[in-house]
């Protein structure tokens, strides 16, 4: 699971924060129906007529071993 995740107000919208690491790995619901959200917990398997699996967000090492 990511490092950090906290919920702001940006002018009156809700915004979420996901702070991961290099390596790790998160998947992030957009059927809008996972019980973990904002991260997928596979329901929109379960829905009939929805297409939609997660978004699959991965922090790479870099190749070279920079940064930026």
């Amino acid at each position: 699971m990511p490092t950090t995740v906290f919920n702001e107000d940006r002018d009156g919208h809700l915004r979420t924060v996901i702070t991961i690491q290099t390596g790790e790995r998160v998947k992030l619901c957009r059927c809008m129906k996972s019980k973990e959200f904002p991260f997928c917990d596979g329901t929109h398997k379960t829905l009939e007529g929805n297409p939609a699996g997660p978004v699959v967000v991965e922090v790479l090492q870099p190749q070279d071993g920079k940064t930026g």
